[in-house]
């Protein structure tokens, strides 16, 4: 008998016994698993809900930080355009204040004024029987005016050059306050898109922090989960090798059952023919069924005591024709012919 079949009724009843505690300490293990599962898969969720959060945020923060960015760079550029016309400015006015100083008066009013003089020296001169002296006097006055009108036409040049600088200097005064209204526009836009990434930073740190937190806790309850089901799958193992034993006796035990079962009924078989044969051979009194076993059996030992003579004189003849070969084999003893007799 095998081992399993030998085992004795306490000890499959400890396997059994053993077997129902390990199942309702895997059930329970399993329900305390889901649980556990449970938590871990709603801290997972928490963190992801929370990290595609901040995600957005960021992308939110990051489009309000480069569109403030990009309207910095056109405020640069316009301070850099207000800058530059303000230098303009400064070199025309200061081109204009030099301009001015060097100005003797109103050339409009002394050109006017000048020229009626030299009309009356020139009539003068037409009309009046003057002296030697005076001629040149007049002469000499008018020489005199005609250099001033030439200074006054200079004057002139001046006035117009300074006329067109004040022109220029009214337009780029324009396009410098067009340049910093711009600036205060933009200003005010890019302070707008810089207070948005001022209000969504709490928003996204607190995100970031219970992202972080929900991440621990998952982490803390996907250990447990691992511990749960390494715990689990030990037990499944357990329960598996106890089963396997179980099985295993109940098999054998079949077997061996199975097996006395054909051994009874054999020795019952042999019985009822040697019950058969006796009566057969003592003249009793034979059922139908008495005598085919009778029969039978007397029949199967005459051919089995047929078969044995038969055997028994082949093995008698093969030992005969052995032994003659053997003696044939060996001949006669041979002769020494070194070997020295003494009488």
């Amino acid at each position: 008998m095998t081992e399993a079949a030998e085992a004795k009724p306490e000890d499959v009843e400890y396997l059994r016994a053993k077997l129902r505690e390990l199942k309702t300490q895997a059930r329970d293990e399993l329900e305390v698993l889901r649980r556990d599962r449970d938590k871990m898969r709603e801290y997972k969720t928490i963190r992801d809900e929370h990290n595609k959060e901040v995600k957005g945020l960021i992308e939110s923060v990051k489009a309000e930080r480069e569109e403030r960015d990009r309207i910095n760079g056109e405020i640069t550029e316009a301070k850099d355009k207000r800058t530059a016309i303000h230098a303009q400015l400064k070199s025309i006015y200061d081109e204009i204040r030099e301009l001015r100083s060097n100005l003797v008066g109103s050339p409009s009013t002394d050109q006017r004024r000048m020229m009626r003089r030299v009309e009356e020296l020139e009539w003068r001169q037409q009309t009046e029987q003057l002296s030697l002296d005076e001629e040149r006097s007049i002469v000499e006055e008018i020489a005199r005016i005609e250099a001033k009108l030439v200074e006054i036409g200079e004057e002139k040049e001046k006035q117009d050059k300074i006329s067109e600088l004040r022109r220029l200097a009214r337009r780029l005064k324009e396009e410098a306050g067009e340049a910093h209204e711009k600036v205060l526009e933009l200003s005010e836009q890019s302070q707008t898109h810089h207070q948005e990434v001022v209000r969504i930073r709490p928003q996204l740190e607190e995100y970031k922090k219970s992202a972080d937190t929900a991440h621990k806790n998952f982490v803390e309850w996907l250990k447990k989960v691992k511990d749960g089901e390494g715990k689990l799958k030990e037990m499944r193992g357990q329960i598996e090798e106890i089963q396997g034993k179980l099985r295993k006796h109940v098999t054998e035990k079949r077997d061996v059952e199975r097996q006395e079962l054909r051994d009874h009924q054999r020795a019952q078989e042999r019985e009822k023919v040697e019950t058969a044969v006796e009566k057969m051979q003592s003249g009793k009194r034979l059922t139908f069924d008495e005598f085919i076993l009778a029969q039978r059996t007397i029949s199967d030992d005459k051919k089995k005591g047929k078969r044995g003579s038969r055997d028994e004189a082949a093995d008698t003849t093969e030992e005969s024709s052995e032994d003659k070969t053997d003696e044939s084999a060996e001949g006669p003893d041979p002769v020494d012919d070194g070997e020295v007799t003494e009488d």
